[in-house]
């Protein structure tokens, strides 16, 4: 009887390692969605999007994910799943059922998908996959890119409060907000409200205050960073376009600045094959940006080639590039063109 009770014991024991209790989380950087784990790419998910915790196993977490795509891009039944992705640039899933919603992630062209509710314009899908451990952070999503909300007239679900620990100091009303205030607890700092996540805040963060909108409060951080982490900005360079975008609306971003931290591959010198560069024009190979595994094309100008070559392969960098195609021929690679480059 011991001997029978030892067997099932070992049988049990590799689940109970990785089990997790489901519970809600965020994505703390760009990743992608995969079918298993170091498998097939579903989708590349976008920092902060909300998804379901299910399990962990070997550095990996099986995640679940909802949201909103147009009825446009979805396709005929796949495998079990009662429809598919029907977008070869990938489909746009979104927060809410509004084209001007936040993107939570984009998904690849012909996975399966499940269906949780549709009306005449929108579908509310989900999916399940796994991530990179890393990437994944139990705990309520950023407010920028909340749950996925229902259509009008559906009763949403109940959202789980998150417990937080209040300072001894009662919130100050915003109309009368000084100069110099704290973080009463941990929060998200976004790039404008209802805006892009931009990192977290811990509770007793001190702030300077500015304008007010809406219930939001524009704020100033002081602190020390690094000299070597610094680098020369556009103020319109942005950090949300992922290569992603730029190939599932490869002409809506041309001409727009992007901030990057990439991984150079190798210098090289573009050949007539390479659409969208000039024949013998250096260019970076890269990947990237941050966790994406996209290859991208980095021209470069005169004045930093001799930077270009001190790089070594594999290294990353901080690049501040303008978009010159949002997908090339005949592979669909970004080509950027460079302005700055900062080794980290």
């Amino acid at each position: 009887m011991r001997t029978d009770r030892l067997a099932i014991l070992a049988l049990l024991l590799p689940a109970a390692l990785y089990a997790q209790a489901p519970g809600q989380g965020s994505i703390t950087a760009a990743t992608e969605l995969r079918i298993i784990a170091d498998g097939r790419v579903l989708a590349n998910l976008r920092q902060g999007a909300p998804v379901q915790m299910l399990g962990a196993k070997s550095g990996w977490t099986q995640v679940a994910i909802e949201g909103w795509l147009h009825v446009s891009v979805l396709g005929p039944k796949r495998d079990s799943f009662p429809v598919s992705v029907k977008s070869p640039n990938g489909a746009l899933m979104r927060a809410t059922s509004d084209r001007t919603a936040a993107v939570v992630a984009v998904l690849a062209d012909g996975m399966g998908i499940e269906l949780v509710q549709r009306t005449d314009q929108w579908a509310r899908v989900r999916r399940t996959g796994w991530v990179l451990s890393k990437f994944v952070r139990a705990g309520a999503p950023p407010a920028a890119v909340a749950s996925a909300a229902p259509a009008p007239g559906v009763a949403p679900r109940p959202a789980p409060t998150a417990a937080a620990a209040p300072l001894s100091a009662t919130p100050l009303p915003p109309d009368s907000l000084p100069g110099d205030v704290a973080v009463s607890r941990r929060t998200t700092i976004l790039t404008a409200p209802s805006g892009v996540p931009m990192g977290t805040l811990d509770s007793a963060t001190r702030l300077v205050t500015g304008a007010s909108e809406r219930g939001w409060v524009r704020v100033t951080l002081e602190g020390w960073v690094r000299q070597a982490d610094l680098i020369p900005v556009d103020s319109a360079a942005v950090t949300a376009i992922s290569a992603a975008d730029l190939r599932a609306e490869p002409d809506r971003y041309v001409g727009r600045t992007v901030r990057w931290v990439v991984q150079v591959i190798a210098l090289q010198t573009a050949d007539p094959l390479r659409k969208g560069l000039s024949p013998d024009e250096p260019y970076l190979l890269a990947r990237g940006p941050g966790s994406e595994s996209s290859l991208l094309y980095l021209a470069l100008p005169p004045s930093l080639m001799d930077l270009a070559k001190g790089l070594k392969p594999l290294s990353s960098v901080i690049v501040l590039a303008k978009v010159r195609v949002g997908k090339s021929e005949p592979a669909g690679v970004p080509i950027l063109d460079l302005q700055r480059i900062v080794q980290r």
